[in-house]
């Protein structure tokens, strides 16, 4: 499947611009959840250090209402599990749950709280709970009195974090999904920005290939891409320059060969017809082999200025009503002898009452000859070549089919290019010489018609040549010159 490639820049960008978004999105969030954690460990070991200082303080005024006001005010916390003041022998002071006040704890954690000299940090698993304890010893003038203890559970401490973070969470999907759409909208019409002289480059290049070497391409961009428009119509200029240099030798070679050939051939006709004496049968022999290569020769360079006329459009229709039947009659007589050469069987087949055809004479002429010319010359001894039509409205569409060799697929495209020939098969490969310019005629004389010409084959079953001519006076102008007669 072909994927354009501003398809693939829009997906490209697209893909990009949502994988930095969810990154980042992603990234904040982590870094929230990870600063609100931290947070609520720094709020804990505030709060501890705190209650060392209450302890402190109560114990030096001897007012133990303080130290119980300020457990009752930090019981309210959720994640609070216990907190405590112990005196130096272990026995609890107060504690946020009066029950415990007057006990002597003796397990692990409370006997390394009380032998600690700083800061400690102790974990408990109670099996369906992680809890962190923190305990600091409490000094007044230089003395230990105390222990400060507070346990807040890992559960609970990490549910108030998520808590915290449902609105977080809201905000940066919020932001992400808005940064998502303008970004995406934002690759696409990149996208088009860059894709667009790209596209223009295309159109030029195939511009430039059917032969149209006067488009030039309007890229007015300071970029690359303006750099590189540039230089292209500098290139199309050149072979603009180049072909009409081609042409003007084509034309002027061919001007110049006319005379000398038209001299030569009226001098051999002359000493056939024995003007400059008798002639023995030798003789005649070899001015006939100059007079049929003189008129090859002619031939080639009447092709030669039909295709200059087609290429600068300069082609002279002098249109007149055309019987097709009589036109087939004439190709039956003009190819007698390769018919009867090679065993063809030859026929054609037009419905009655075919309207007659409104075209040039000698261009409908050559356009059925070059094309008969091609079907005998490519279909083996003993097959069949026909022609058929049929009215098709304003124009009448007619049909040459063969059943020789046919044409690959892949060289079907080409031609009706000047100078290409189908490879033959090697054992037609002596009698398919010629100079490849047949079908680049007769597409020439069928759209200065204003017609079409298509080529339909399959290797081996043979080939059919299509092409339609208007049946009537049109009044629609075409490119070429035209005198109407009749």
């Amino acid at each position: 499947m072909k994927i354009s490639i501003r398809t693939k820049l829009s997906t490209y960008s697209s893909l990009l611009v949502l994988g930095a978004v969810l990154s980042v999105g992603a990234s904040l969030y982590l870094t929230e959840r990870y600063y609100l954690f931290v947070r609520a460990q720094q709020n804990h070991l505030e709060i501890v250090q705190f209650l060392a200082q209450v302890g402190r303080e109560a114990a030096g005024s001897k007012n133990d209402l303080l130290l119980s006001s300020y457990l009752s005010l930090i019981r309210r916390s959720r994640a609070l599990n216990y907190a405590m003041v112990m005196d130096a022998q272990g026995k609890i002071l107060a504690h946020s749950n009066v029950v415990e006040v007057g006990r002597k704890p003796v397990d692990p954690v409370a006997l390394r709280a009380m032998a600690g000299t700083g800061l400690l940090r102790q974990t408990v698993d109670t099996g369906k709970d992680r809890l962190v304890d923190l305990s600091m010893p409490i000094y007044l003038e230089g003395k230990r009195i105390g222990t400060a203890r507070v346990g807040y559970s890992e559960k609970a401490t990490q549910a108030m974090v998520d808590e915290a973070l449902q609105a977080t969470r809201q905000r940066i999907a919020l932001a992400t999904a808005l940064c998502v759409i303008f970004g995406v909208m934002g690759a696409v019409l990149m996208a088009y920005i860059i894709f667009r002289p790209i596209e223009h480059l295309r159109e030029g290049a195939q511009m430039i290939g059917t032969g149209d070497l006067g488009h030039r391409i309007d890229i007015i961009s300071r970029d690359e891409l303006g750099e590189l428009a540039e230089e292209f119509n500098i290139m199309a200029a050149k072979l603009q320059e180049l072909d009409q240099l081609k042409q003007d030798f084509v034309s002027n070679v061919t001007h110049e060969l006319r005379s000398p050939l038209t001299s030569l051939r009226g001098y051999v006709e002359f000493l056939l017809r024995d003007g400059a004496g008798s002639l023995n049968d030798e003789q005649k022999e070899s001015l006939i082999v100059v007079k049929n290569n003189a008129m090859r020769l002619a031939r080639f360079i009447d092709n030669l200025l039909d295709v200059a006329k087609i290429e600068s459009r300069k082609v002279e229709l002098h249109r007149e009503e055309l019987s097709l039947k009589t036109l087939a009659e004439e190709i039956r007589v003009v190819f007698r002898p390769q018919i009867e050469e090679k065993k063809i069987a030859f026929d054609f087949r037009l419905p009655p009452g075919l309207p007659p055809l409104w075209a040039d004479a000698d261009k409908t002429a050559e356009i059925l000859t070059n094309l008969f010319s091609n079907a005998f010359k490519f279909t083996p001894e003993g097959g069949r070549v026909a022609m058929f039509a049929k009215d098709e409205g304003d124009a009448v569409h007619v049909w040459v089919e063969d059943t020789g060799v046919g044409i690959p697929p892949e060289a079907l495209v080409s031609v009706f290019n000047k100078f290409e020939q189908v490879k033959p098969t090697a054992g037609l490969a002596r009698k398919t010489k010629g100079s490849g310019l047949g079908l680049t005629i007769v597409k020439g004389f069928v759209e200065a018609h204003g017609g079409q010409v298509w080529i339909e084959s399959k290797v081996g079953r043979g080939t059919t040549a299509h092409f339609t001519l208007p049946k009537r006076r049109e009044e629609s102008s075409t490119p070429f010159q035209e005198v109407d007669e009749g």
